[in-house]
Order: structure tokens, then C-alpha cells, then sequence
């Protein structure tokens, strides 16, 4: 896989293997957002058309968001990262009070703040799934849904383990009971396959600073499917409404409007969008790294990436260490060892390796930890041995 040489970042590192914290961002997006902050600085015709805007860029982000996804571009639309796409879309719906949300103990703060503030204000049980050992078994899921239950959420990859959730058999368990499955993909969408209609996922969030390859951008993508949309009720913006005439640009002009007049919702994921004007410079910024995801080929990807996390715990296992999950970690860009050293010896390993120029995390929850490599596309086997030779020497010296 050739694409080093899109992203020179790399140059500032021995072995970059932190994509769960943070992805590069390539020369692609790079290229989408000059030209666009070009286009703007001439304010080229349209530059101040949503309808123009909408069709020059959006529909085509949303055209490779599709393809990635293998969905339709109208369960599509755009977010702020994740955790804004999250509220929004949880804010559009109104549970019954009494219901409750099942979600999971080791889920990133940002989405445990999420739904500890949603359930307060709507009445809801929290019911949260123990880990065992740093891994999540459906048992223990099917025992906390319920007939009341509103919706199962959680990270379709988790961050500190790698652990790829089986999203068909938690649809099935939500479905069931009547419930959403609503999913933090941030750590799934770009490294993996995530095709959501084919595995039952109601909706998927996902910010681009990781796997999508949009660090410090801001972007991100989500899907609702069909039912969801014709259930939310967001709050009205305008431009998540229906043009009056087909389109805005012909309608401001219009002396016989009523601004108080009436107006109908979208009817495809748009209907959830910001409803002012959209953030077209993440737009085309996300657009560029798509198109290179696209181009390589999501499937390739994911072999590609699990064969460089699988070499990594093998070697691990090999040297007498331990894996979060272990017997059950499969298919996975994310792998978590566990050296049995403790926390602050664990620590000085990785302060080591930062300053020889190995870029991984040491990452950890509920008295489970360890250091995670995390590779992605850009990343080789020669980077793999750089980081393993490095931790069997700092091994031997401890």
C-alpha cells in the first residue's frame, strides 16, 4: 500500500502507529481545501450560493460518504466531530420517560457525559454494561434490554481495547425490544469495513480527526436511516427545511414571503443538519480524504490494517505479554498490550519510545491499561518491527 508519500508528517517521526488518537491529514485534503479557500479569496461565482455550494461540494462529500458506507447519499449528512453529531441527533428524538438507554462502562468520556446529561433530562435509566477483563459479551448486553429500553449506544470499535463490537447481533437485541441502535464509529469509519444497513446500525456518528484522516478539522459524517429520520423532530434552522420554491436562491428576493409562514422539514438525513449555512471548508477538507479512503479501497484497507495489528499481538503473545480480550481480540486496528509491569513502569516504555520518535499511546480504564499501537494505511511492516524492537529493548532493561 504507496501512499507514504501523501502524507509528509510522517517525516516527523521513527514510526507513527497512533491513529486512535489522531490520523494525518493528506496531501488530497489538503488540495480540496486550498482550492476551495482559493475559490472563496476570488468569491468565484456562487461563492455565496447555498444552492451552489450544496451541489459543488456537499453532494459530492456526500457521493463518497455513500460509496465508503455503501449506503444512500440521503441517509448522509455532515457533523462537528462526534460528540455534536451524538446530541443532535439524540436531541431530535423524545424518548418516554421511564425507558432507559443501555450503553457500555469503558466508553470514551464524551459519550458517557452525553448520556448521563440526556438521560437527566428526559427521565432515563442508565443501564451499563461491565466489561469482563477489558472485553463485552452479547449475554451481558441481552440481560439490560428491555421492552423500555429506548436505545443501545456505544462505540462500534472501543478505544482502549480494539474490541469490534458485533453490531448484528446488538441490532438484533435492540430490535427486539423495539430500540435504536445508535453507534460512536469514530474509531471504526475509515479502518474498517461499516456498512450499516447490512449490520442493522440505526445511526452511526463519526468524527474525521482519526481513521477519516481529518485531524484538528472539526469534520464528520453521520448516517440515520430511514426510520429514524421520519421519527426525529429536530429543531427548525431554515436551511434544514425544504426550499419553498425548489430553491433558496430564488426565494430571499421574493417580496410576497412570510418569514413566519409555514415550512416543512427534509426528508433525508439533511433534515438534521445545522439548518444555517453548512461548514463547506470541513466539507471539501473531508471530501479530499474520502476520495483517497475510496481510491484505495475500504475492504484493502481493513486487511491491510488488521494484518499489521495482528503481527503486532502475535509477537506480543510470543514474548510472554498480555492482550485486552486476548482469546477473543479479532479484526481490529487497535491492540492494547499489557505489559504486567504497572502503570509506571508501562509509562516510562512509552515516555521511551516518544523520545526515540515512536508515536503509540498508553491508554487505560477501570484498572485496565496498556500501550496501544493503532496502524493505518500509511503505515508498514517496517513500522510494526521499529515499534516491537523498541519495546523488546526496553523490556530487557527493566
Amino acid at each position: 500500500m504507496n501512499v507514504k508519500h501523501l502524507f509528509p508528517g510522517l517525516k516527523n517521526f521513527k514510526a507513527y502507529l497512533n491513529t486512535a488518537s489522531a490520523g494525518f491529514l493528506p496531501l488530497t485534503a489538503l488540495k480540496r481545501s486550498i482550492d476551495f479557500l482559493s475559490y472563496l479569496s476570488d468569491f468565484k461565482e456562487g461563492a455565496d450560493s447555498v444552492d451552489f455550494l450544496n451541489k459543488e461540494i456537499l453532494e459530492k462529500v456526500l457521493e463518497e460518504g455513500a460509496k465508503l458506507f455503501r449506503t444512500n447519499k440521503e441517509n448522509l449528512t455532515l457533523t462537528i466531530q462526534t460528540t455534536e453529531g451524538l446530541r443532535r441527533l439524540l436531541l431530535s428524538l423524545e424518548p418516554e420517560k421511564g425507558g432507559n438507554i443501555v450503553s457500555f462502562d469503558m466508553e470514551f468520556p464524551s459519550l458517557s457525559c452525553l448520556l448521563k446529561s440526556y438521560a437527566k433530562r428526559y427521565g432515563l435509566e442508565l443501564r451499563v454494561v461491565k466489561n469482563r477483563n477489558g472485553w463485552y459479551f452479547i449475554e451481558d448486553v441481552e440481560k439490560l434490554v428491555d421492552d423500555n429500553t429506548f436505545a443501545v449506544i456505544g462505540s462500534s470499535v472501543q478505544w482502549i481495547s480494539g474490541q469490534r463490537m458485533d453490531l448484528k447481533e446488538l441490532s438484533r437485541i435492540a430490535h427486539k425490544h423495539g430500540a435504536w441502535l445508535i453507534v460512536d464509529a469514530v474509531q471504526h469509519a475509515g479502518s474498517l469495513k461499516l456498512y450499516p444497513e447490512k449490520e442493522g446500525v440505526d445511526a452511526f456518528v463519526a468524527g474525521g480527526e482519526k481513521w477519516l484522516l481529518n485531524p484538528s478539522v472539526g469534520s464528520g459524517i453521520m448516517y440515520i436511516c430511514d426510520e429514524l429520520i421520519e421519527e426525529a423532530s429536530p429543531i427548525a434552522g431554515l436551511l434544514n427545511m425544504e426550499p419553498p420554491v425548489g430553491e433558496w436562491s430564488s426565494w430571499w428576493g421574493m417580496p410576497e414571503k412570510d418569514p413566519w409562514g409555514e415550512f416543512e422539514l427534509r426528508n433525508d438525513a439533511g433534515k438534521l443538519d445545522f439548518g444555517g449555512g453548512l461548514p463547506y471548508l470541513l466539507a471539501t477538507t473531508l471530501w479530499g480524504a474520502l476520495e483517497l479512503i475510496n481510491d484505495v479501497g475500504i475492504e484493502k484497507i481493513e486487511k491491510h490494517n488488521t494484518k499489521l495489528a495482528g503481527r503486532i499481538r502475535d509477537e506480543a503473545l510470543s514474548l510472554g505479554l498480555d492482550i485486552i480480550g486476548d482469546e477473543n481480540w479479532e479484526s481490529s486496528a487497535i491492540i492494547t498490550i499489557q505489559t504486567g509491569l504497572g502503570y509506571e513502569k508501562e509509562e516510562e516504555i512509552y515516555q521511551q519510545m516518544l523520545a526515540e520518535g515512536i508515536k503509540v499511546s498508553h491508554r487505560g480504564a477501570l484498572g485496565h491499561y496498556g500501550i496501544r499501537a493503532s496502524p493505518h494505511l500509511y503505515n508498514d511492516m517496517d513500522d510494526v518491527e521499529t515499534f516491537l524492537n523498541s519495546l523488546v529493548e526496553s523490556l530487557s532493561k527493566l
